[in-house]
């Protein structure tokens, strides 16, 4: 198991012993609620919100038009909680799935407007079924998250922010069971339509009760196409503050995902890969797959994500290859930069390995 992996398990696991007391009260009797907060191991996390012993899940959790993959939703919500902790420290602020997004409410933004659904963030419906003439579905799913600031004995709401997933390319069918048609969107028009919807968000969310004037951030999203393995990225972001029903000072992200060596872009990362991956081919030649996520910010890669899939016979074998994969991979791939590699065989995963950033030396752990 990977450190961070360890610390994300210690902290679901022992909570700080100081309870917080709040009253509910309804027509009949006062509840009180003990609110709790996980203890918090390293400032790369927030601490979260535990209430009477259960972790408070997300009151729209699941609802989307379809995120293209399971890689995309992760790329999705720990994309935003990394955009968060520019605005919402992790040294005061501590996590909540959102609490004020309902399902029937996520239900009705996802949906085209109409007269039927006024409150629809997506275009309505022309009635041309042609891929270069429809309006697309531009918002396939959000996402809100809520970050509590300690008030005397209880906690209260001390900022939201909202993640916006939009399609590069909305898939459509004409009829029922029938083929599969594409429109691409641009970039342009993403964060077009990103932004009109985000005003509109953020009015509706200053009327909601609870919400008041507290800062709230949002980031969008742009989906990887079905075709692509690597997950999508935040493009843009922004942030309302005092109260404001807009968003005006928009950030751009330049953030990329590439897959190695599929990507076809010639690089001294794709070099060092490919040098690394021959390496381990040469050493235990029944590999049925090595390949690498690369997250590059500003065309500077940042960190990497490997994956080797083989066939394993004995315990020997695991131990020998993990073991020749942590000489290869602080010999030949990028220095600086955190690297996870993740060696997996039919049975599952077989060992892990990683590496902090400026470390030069792999922690790894194989599995029983």
């Amino acid at each position: 198991m990977n450190k961070k992996a360890i610390a994300v398990l210690a902290a679901s696991v022992f909570l700080l012993s100081a309870c917080q007391p709040a009253e509910v009260t309804n027509e009949t009797e006062t509840v009180t609620e003990e609110t709790e907060t996980t203890s918090q191991l390293s400032n790369e996390y927030y601490s979260a919100i535990i209430t009477d012993n259960a972790y408070q899940t997300s009151l729209n959790r699941g609802i989307t038009l379809g995120l293209n993959s399971t890689i995309n939703l992760k790329a999705f919500e720990t994309g935003l909680m990394n955009l968060s902790q520019e605005h919402f420290s992790t040294d005061s602020h501590y996590f909540q799935e959102g609490q004020y997004i309902d399902s029937g409410t996520t239900n009705s933004w996802l949906g085209r407007v109409s007269e039927e659904n006024p409150d629809g963030l997506n275009p309505e419906d022309n009635g041309n079924n042609e891929p270069d003439e429809r309006n697309p579905i531009y918002l396939d799913s959000f996402l809100e998250q809520n970050y509590m600031v300690q008030n005397g004995d209880g906690f209260e709401l001390g900022g939201i922010s909202i993640g916006l997933a939009m399609n590069s390319v909305d898939y459509y069918t004409k009829k029922a069971y029938g083929s599969s048609f594409e429109t691409k969107i641009s970039q342009e028009e993403i964060l077009a339509e990103g932004k009109a919807m985000a005003d509109k968000i953020v009015q509706r969310l200053r009327e909601t009760e609870g919400i008041g004037d507290v800062p709230i951030a949002i980031g969008i999203f742009e989906q990887s196409t079905e075709d692509n393995l690597a997950g999508g990225v935040y493009i843009a972001e922004s942030v309302s503050e005092n109260g404001s029903t807009s968003f005006t000072n928009w950030e751009t992200i330049n953030q990329k995902k590439v897959i190695f060596p599929a990507s076809g872009e010639e690089s001294n990362e794709l070099s060092s890969f490919e040098n690394f991956k021959a390496e381990i081919e040469n050493f235990f030649p029944n590999l049925s797959g090595v390949t690498a996520e690369a997250l590059y910010v500003d065309d500077q890669i940042v960190e990497m994500r490997l994956s080797i899939n083989t066939q394993f016979y004995g315990e020997s074998e695991i131990v020998a290859f993990t073991q020749h994969v942590a000489e290869k991979a602080s010999s030949f791939l990028v220095p600086n930069i955190p690297i996870e590699i993740t060696i997996g065989s039919i049975n599952g995963t077989e060992s892990f390995l990683a590496r902090e950033a400026g470390e030069t030396e792999f922690y790894s752990h194989i599995f029983d």
